[in-house]
C-alpha cells in the first residue's frame, strides 16, 4: 500500500568512483561516490566485512530442547555476551560448512543436520556483508573446544523457552542473535 504523503519510489544510486580508506584487518572502510537518476551526488562510507554465519544448535534432552549457547567478552560493548555460536565465512567457503566448523571449534558439538533459516543484512545503511542464519538439529558433544588465540568461550546449555524469554536482557542483547531466534521461532511454527 502506498500512502498519499509518501514521496516517490526511491531509485538506485550508481557508483562512479570508490576508494579504500582504511584496512582494519577483519574489515576495511571505503568511500563510494554515487549519483542517482535525478542528479543528486554524494560520498558514502562503507564497512566491507566478510560474510558471517550464526547457528542455533539444538540438543534434545529428557527435559526438552536446549540450545548450545556461548558466553564471551565482546570488545564493542565492553561486557560479557550470551550468544549462539558463529563466525566469519572464509572466502570461497560454503556458509553451512562455515557454521558447522565454528560450532565444532567453539563448543565441541557436531550437528546431525544444518538447516538454513535465512539471510540478514547486519546494517544495510553502511555494511556490505551478509549474515547467514542456521539451525543445527541433533547436536552431540563430540570433542573439546578448539579456540582461536584470543577466544575465551564458556559453553552453556540453555532451555529453549528460557533463551526466548531472556532476549533483550543485558547479556542477551546481540541483535543478530535475536533476529536468528525470530527465524528459529518461525521455523518451529511459534509465529502466527
Amino acid at each position: 500500500m502506498r500512502y498519499p504523503w509518501a514521496m516517490r519510489r526511491p531509485s538506485e544510486w550508481k557508483e562512479f568512483a570508490s576508494g579504500r580508506i582504511a584496512d582494519c584487518r577483519i574489515f576495511d572502510v571505503s568511500s563510494s561516490d554515487r549519483t542517482c537518476p535525478d542528479g543528486k551526488r554524494g560520498t558514502f562510507f562503507l564497512v566491507n566485512a566478510p560474510d558471517w554465519a550464526g547457528v542455533i544448535p539444538v540438543v534434545d534432552t529428557p527435559e526438552g530442547r536446549k540450545f548450545v549457547m556461548i558466553r564471551q567478552f565482546r570488545h564493542g560493548t565492553g561486557r560479557l555476551s550470551v550468544e549462539f555460536p558463529g563466525g566469519i565465512v572464509d572466502s570461497g567457503e560454503d556458509p553451512a560448512q562455515a557454521v558447522a566448523r565454528e560450532l565444532l571449534e567453539e563448543t565441541g558439538y557436531r550437528a546431525e543436520i544444518v538447516v538454513p533459516l535465512g539471510l540478514l543484512s547486519p546494517n544495510p545503511a553502511f555494511m556490505t556483508n551478509t549474515f547467514h542464519a542456521f539451525i543445527a538439529e541433533g547436536c552431540v558433544l563430540e570433542r573439546p573446544q578448539a579456540l582461536d588465540e584470543h577466544e575465551e568461550i564458556e559453553v552453556l546449555l540453555v532451555p529453549e523457552k528460557e533463551a526466548i524469554d531472556l532476549v533483550g536482557a543485558e547479556d542477551y542483547g546481540h541483535a543478530l542473535m535475536t533476529a536468528t531466534l525470530f527465524l528459529y521461532m518461525r521455523y518451529r511454527g511459534f509465529c502466527p
